[in-house]
Formats: structure tokens, C-alpha cells, sequence
């Protein structure tokens, strides 16, 4: 089979590799498509030592080990490729991708492949059935989405509530329409691309300019500011800059990783006197991702609304390079012939 591999700090490959053997309690799935995520473009750019690429991942059961119960061959599934203990210090707080077992184990090869072996752990946690009436695309985004609804769950946000998001690629805009769409939260989005800013508008708003965004913000809010701010893209010294469009006891979320530099400089004075809160969040507890899965099948967060575009396996670097360059929002990746 085909699948596109990671090397040593050598980057992404596509090779000809043999298809997975499965054991007990393990399934072989035929991937329909995966996405590619910003983290595996991170992992690409900052030369990650190992990496495994591809978890946004929908397809078909192809094969089933000894012991599965609740699927059959044929099933169409999601997968997350990360699955906590559920049992430690970190997983009885909620603390869920903190476990030490969450990263213990993966999806094999990973999703940019033809077939992908699904550990026992994972079929019994995070391997869902897609509902018949929704498409594969959609369903691919349920991770992703499912990391959006944690931290949205993290910000404590609803109705009445104002919130900015500074980066509307793939992840922003669902993070948008999470807070919209699910939390009833009202939206206003910044980006340098006037299109998916545009991609907002009717529901939300979305700015290119940051006076403007900033004036919307005083006007909609009397003057109060922001309840939270999420940076899914950015620089360090822009989320600092920004701090300003916080309301006092309002929150500073950091929902990206920042390279090549981190660090930023916050004033402490200002973060105690103002009872400001800087909170993140990495990924999903297994009920956000069934929540996610319902989400997006009942149509009540419209996955569909991002543009997404299909790339075949073959032209994965094509995929990396305009996701880098901005061309396409989000990219997804078929096997030749999935369709």
C-alpha cells in the first residue's frame, strides 16, 4: 500500500510500505480521507525527530481482530489517535491529554495511508460509527472539532458573551462556529486573508484590520471588551499587544503552538489587577469527540461551510505547500480512488 511517511527529521515521504497486521481487539480501516492538520504541518516545519502524520482520519472497517465487538467489516468509522487511561491523577480531573497514556500509543502508520491498524485501545475508545446520512469529509473533522468544543467548554462562555479569534484557517473557523453555533456566543474574527474573513460574515464578523475589529469590539460591547480572546495563529508579541481588547476578568487563550520563538512577555501587575486569565487547551476527552461526531451530523455546527480541498495521496507535498501559502483552508487527502 501507499502511505506517506515521516523519517528522521527528514520530512514526509510517500512510500510503497505493507499493509498492517491486525491482532485481538484490533481493526484495519480503508482510510475515504484524511486532513491535514496544523499540527502536522508544525511537526514538518520544525523537523519533529519522529513523527507520525495524519490523525484526522475517516474510512471504512476493512478487517476486524479477534474480540471486536460492536462493529462489522464495512462499518464507517472516525478515529482519534490519542486515548487516555481514564483512570490517574490527571484523567479523574478531566485532565485528559496530561495522561501519561495518551500519547503511549497511535494509529498505524497514520492517516495519509491506504489502511491504517487501530489499536485495541483506540476501537474500544475513540473509533466511532459515522452516521449514514453524513459524508466522510464532514465526519473527518470530529477530532479537530472535538478539540474546539474542549476549549470552548474551558472558556466558559455563552450567551451575551463576546468573543475574538485572531487566525481564521481550518481550525479558527470551526473554533468560531463552535462558540456561534454551539454556546451561542457572539464572534468577531481577525486574519490577513480578506476571504476567510469574508467567511464569516452574515453569522459573525470578520476583520482584516485591526482598528476596525477594534472598534467593533468597543461598540458591541460598550466599551467592555472581549469576555475571551483565542489566538489560533499569530506571534507571541501580537497576543500581547492584544491583551488590551480583554475585558477585566475576562480570558487570554492560547489554542496554537508558536514557532519559531514562543516566548512573550506579559505584565504580571497587569494580569493580577485586572483578575485576567490565561488558559490553553491541547485536546479532547472522549466525550468531546462524541459530542463532535452529533455536532456536525445533526448540522448544528456546519462543518461544511469550510472550504476544504482534496488533494490525492500522491500530492501530499502540493497539499503542505499551499496550506503553507495560504491557497487552501483546509486540506484533505484521499487514496487514489477513494471517493
Amino acid at each position: 500500500m501507499k502511505a506517506v511517511l515521516y523519517k528522521d527529521s527528514h520530512g514526509a515521504t510517500l512510500r510503497d510500505i505493507p499493509v498492517p497486521r491486525i491482532g485481538a481487539g484490533e481493526a484495519l480501516v480503508a482510510m475515504d480521507v484524511c486532513g491535514l492538520c496544523g499540527t502536522d504541518i508544525m511537526k514538518l516545519a520544525i523537523r519533529a525527530k519522529t513523527a507520525i502524520l495524519g490523525h484526522e482520519l475517516a474510512g471504512r472497517i476493512a478487517e476486524l481482530g479477534r474480540g471486536v465487538e460492536g462493529f462489522e467489516v464495512g462499518d464507517r468509522v472516525v478515529v482519534a489517535h490519542h486515548v487516555p487511561c481514564l483512570s490517574c491523577h490527571y484523567c479523574r480531573r478531566q485532565s485528559y491529554s496530561m495522561c501519561r497514556q495518551f500519547k503511549a500509543t497511535n494509529i498505524d502508520p497514520g492517516g495519509f495511508a491506504e489502511y491504517v491498524r487501530i489499536p485495541a485501545l483506540h476501537v474500544r475508545h475513540t473509533m466511532l460509527k459515522i452516521p449514514d446520512q453524513l459524508d466522510s469529509r464532514s465526519a473527518s473533522q470530529t477530532e479537530p472539532l472535538a478539540c474546539c468544543l474542549r476549549n470552548a467548554k474551558r472558556l466558559n462562555v455563552g450567551p451575551g458573551d463576546t468573543v475574538g479569534v485572531v487566525g481564521l484557517g481550518a481550525v479558527g473557523q470551526l473554533m468560531a462556529r463552535v462558540l456561534h453555533h454551539g454556546f451561542k456566543a457572539a464572534v468577531v474574527g481577525l486574519d490577513l486573508d480578506p476571504a476567510r474573513a469574508e467567511a464569516m460574515n452574515g453569522w459573525a464578523k470578520g476583520f482584516t484590520n485591526a482598528a476596525a475589529a477594534q472598534r467593533e469590539i468597543s461598540g458591541s460591547t460598550d466599551g467592555r471588551g472581549l469576555d475571551a480572546l483565542i489566538f489560533t495563529a499569530g506571534t507571541p508579541e501580537l497576543a500581547a499587544e492584544r491583551l488590551a481588547w480583554v475585558r477585566d476578568g475576562g480570558t487570554l487563550n492560547v489554542f496554537a503552538s508558536f514557532h519559531p520563538d514562543p516566548r512573550m512577555t506579559l505584565n504580571l501587575n497587569e494580569i493580577y489587577h485586572r483578575e485576567l486569565t490565561v488558559v490553553s487547551s491541547y485536546s479532547p476527552g472522549l466525550e468531546d469527540l462524541r459530542e463532535a461526531l452529533d455536532l456536525i451530523a445533526s448540522g448544528r455546527v456546519p462543518v461544511r461551510s469550510i472550504a476544504m480541498t482534496d488533494y490525492d495521496l500522491e500530492h501530499f507535498d502540493a497539499a503542505v505547500s499551499d496550506v503553507r501559502a495560504r491557497k487552501a483552508v483546509k486540506a484533505v487527502l484521499r487514496p487514489a480512488g477513494a471517493r
